[in-house]
């Protein structure tokens, strides 16, 4: 592997000086590049006032006005923040927050996909190949097939049959593979780690339809197709849906 002694903007230098273009952009966190002088200063500004509160045992008003903007530039009507480390915090805080608002206690995900490397976000990951040797995994969860029209678990001609016949599945999915019992569906706007892959036009419009006859909420996972990496502020803004919980 590359040892890396610096980064700035978009290349990152290694102990030996050879030069490398990062096109991971860290851990898909770096959106501004690598010691972009407005994310410098400002995280040095505030260095020098504080470096940690608790926000439940202090106000904290830089954590008030994050979480202000993020209410603006949110889809939909999201009005509520809760502010973690990491996807995978974001991740079962929206499980557990689903489960208590709907008193329902299953969940389903999509095949391919990826929410995280902690217990619940590995059960509701739907790739063999990050999850051997832990099991067995979070009881209560089934998964859908993706709507992945090159590799189209269904055969489809078109994008449009694929992400029809991926949205009826998940129909058939909380029928036959849950006990009817299903809090949330959770779905990354545009699938990343499973091959970035960009659902059909029509699918989460149908899955949105779906889920509301159902009475089961739409978790939407952000954390790698948020702030701006597909072109929109966030990515489930390309497909013409809101979800009730997003984490970003």
């Amino acid at each position: 592997p590359v040892e890396i002694a610096k980064a700035e903007n978009t290349i990152i230098t290694s102990t030996d000086g050879k030069e490398y273009l990062d096109c991971f952009s860290g851990i898909s966190v770096v959106n501004a590049g690598h010691g972009h002088p407005k994310v410098v200063s400002a995280a040095k500004k505030q260095m020098d006032e504080y470096i940690h509160t608790c926000t439940y045992v202090y106000y904290n008003p830089k954590a008030g006005e994050l979480a202000k903007k993020l209410a603006e530039i949110t889809p939909g009507t999201l009005q509520k923040s809760f502010l973690g480390n990491s996807g995978a915090e974001a991740v079962e805080g929206a499980l557990r927050l689903s489960r208590h608002y709907t008193g329902k206690n299953e969940f389903i995900g999509l095949t391919n996909s990826f929410h995280g490397r902690t217990y619940a976000t590995l059960s509701l990951t739907g790739n063999s190949g990050r999850k051997i040797s832990g099991g067995p995994w979070m009881p209560g969860v089934a998964f859908a097939p993706a709507p992945y029209f090159y590799r189209c678990p269904f055969g489809s001609e078109s994008e449009e049959e694929c992400g029809e016949k991926a949205a009826k599945a998940l129909k058939d999915v909380i029928k036959y593979h849950t006990s009817d019992n299903v809090a949330a569906f959770i779905a990354e706007g545009l699938m990343g780690e499973g091959g970035i892959i960009v659902p059909p036009d029509n699918y989460f419009p149908m899955v949105k339809e779906i889920l509301e006859k159902e009475g089961v909420l739409f978790i939407c996972d952000e954390v790698q197709s948020g702030f701006g990496r597909t072109g929109k502020m966030f990515g489930i803004k390309n497909v013409g849906c809101r979800s009730l919980i997003s984490y970003i």
